[in-house]
């Protein structure tokens, strides 16, 4: 066979297999999918909601406790008392705490007497000290008269020894001035010693007034002390009875009269009393997932249904959004944490059937919008894409898909050379085109309803849009047939699908 026979034929051979495959491409040779639609249509509102669940609790709850240990003599309210503030709860046995309080009162009585006694004790040092500075001065003024008078009296020795030199005197009078003399001298000396005397003591009652000023300061320390031992010890003596420190509804009563209160922590259950908590004021305390925690801010409205109460529903707004999450193992694994947040929601209508603990839900609206054009939650796909010089995906039209099943179709070496461009995932849906053949809307979506997501481009309203079954839609190409059925019968088994 000669070779131009040879490229005839091949040549032949490619034109026949285009037109069979042409043919079962333009005749509806491939299988149709069946599908069901929804329409892209306005609605009058759209709410995007943020669902948990949780439990209700009084905004303000107290656990009583003991600080003392003692057995419970009275116990004048039971479970489910509204008390006021300040009002007698228990009281426990005051006897060892009376006792106790009367010895310390004895011990600041004592004390204070001590200091009473050091005040007497400083007061006689001071007048001793008064009486000694007075004497001193007396015998100072002595001391210099006495210095007066012996130098008086030497200088009337020396006269009169100049009056015996010169015989105008006897020598007895110069004796009786010389004695004169002698007994001034002397007293001089003593006048001396006297105020020595009175120094030293002086000095000796400074430093006695100064020990027993020392001894009433410590006097006063020690009623000080002893009084400080007084508050405590009533302190004590006043925590035998326990006040109500709100004004509440008694949720819970632990113990009864004749029975042991025992000191804990608020971290020991064991330990609390009663819960007394104020049922004006009610929150729901509902965990939100990390995921849409974001979504919620303070004030945003909510819708709160309590499980014991199915039939009435209640309203509240967001109060408090905790910083920090509530980290709770997941038990699949050790390491496997699911992160809520703790969300409090005030209750604006009450009612009297609440309790605390009571298991709720709340649906909190995150945000609103009036008429929007929305599509099926479950409408909403991805698909990878070409994208132009501009970075826009390039949607292929079936006619385009058509072609490209031929080249795939044609013999190796025919089919035109695949142009390698960049390519991403671009989310939109699916609807149903000309000829029953699906077409891929890229879409870009506003907020997320219980049901329906807002669109805000991609769409103008009208389109059938492709809403399931799941499964098809996850496998669903560009230009394939469609076959809608929308029966309900249908619907309910493609929702079962998504399970799958």
């Amino acid at each position: 066979m000669s070779r131009a026979t040879k490229r005839w034929l091949g040549f032949i051979v490619i034109v026949v297999v285009g037109l069979v495959v042409f043919g079962l491409v333009a005749s509806g040779g491939e299988q149709a999918t069946t599908v069901y639609t929804s329409v892209a249509e306005r609605l009058p509102e759209l709410k995007a909601v943020v669902t948990a669940s949780g439990e209700i609790q009084p905004r303000d709850s107290v656990d009583i406790q003991t600080e003392i240990p003692g057995v419970i003599i009275d116990l004048p309210v039971k479970e489910g008392d509204i008390v006021q503030k300040g009002q007698v709860l228990l009281r426990i046995d005051p006897v060892a705490t009376t006792a106790d309080t009367a010895a310390v009162r004895a011990a600041l009585q004592q004390s204070q007497a001590q200091r009473a006694g050091q005040e007497v004790e400083l007061a006689k040092a001071e007048a001793n000290l008064a009486s000694d500075e007075a004497q001193l001065k007396a015998a100072e003024m002595e001391k210099v008269k006495a210095d007066v008078d012996c130098r008086r009296a030497q200088d009337a020795l020396e006269r009169r020894q100049k009056l015996l030199e010169q015989q105008l005197l006897s020598e007895d009078d110069v004796d009786i001035a010389r004695s004169t003399a002698e007994v001034a001298a002397a007293v001089c000396d003593a006048s001396a010693a006297r105020v020595k005397q009175f120094e030293a003591q002086l000095n000796a009652n400074r430093i006695a007034m100064d020990q027993y000023r020392a001894s009433r300061d410590a006097a006063a320390r020690g009623v000080e002390a002893a009084q400080a031992n007084l508050d405590k010890a009533e302190d004590t003596l006043k925590k035998t009875t326990i006040l109500s420190p709100l004004s509440g509804v008694i949720t819970r009563l632990n113990v009864e009269k004749g029975e042991r209160a025992v000191p804990g922590v608020l971290s020991d259950p064991q330990a609390t009393l009663m819960t007394i908590s104020d049922m004006s004021i009610i929150e729901a305390e509902i965990k939100v997932d990390e995921t849409d925690v974001v979504q919620v801010a303070l004030g945003d409205e909510a819708e709160i249904e309590i499980d014991a109460l199915p039939e009435k529903k209640l309203h509240g707004t967001v109060c408090e959004i905790a910083n920090s999450p509530l980290v709770v193992s997941s038990g699949a694994s050790q390491t496997a944490e699911v992160k809520d947040f703790l969300v409090k929601l005030r209750v604006i209508d009450p009612l009297p059937e609440l309790r605390p603990g009571l298991s709720c839900s709340a649906d909190i609206t995150t945000d609103v919008r009036a008429d929007p054009l929305v599509i099926p939650i479950q409408s909403l796909t991805a698909r990878d894409l070409f994208l132009d010089e501009a970075g826009q995906p390039e949607v292929p039209t079936p006619e385009e898909i058509d072609r490209r099943k031929l080249e795939d179709a044609a013999p190796t070496g025919t089919a035109a050379a695949t142009e390698r461009r960049k390519s991403e995932a671009v989310g939109g849906v699916f609807i149903k085109g000309p000829g029953d053949r699906a077409l891929f809307r890229p879409v870009k979506v506003g907020i997320a309803g219980p049901t329906d997501y807002e669109v805000l481009e991609g769409l103008t309203g009208g389109e059938e849009v492709i809403s399931g079954p799941y499964r098809v839609l996850r496998t669903l190409e560009i230009g394939d047939h469609l076959a809608v059925d929308n029966s309900r019968t249908f619907r309910a088994a493609g929702d079962r699908a998504k399970s799958d």
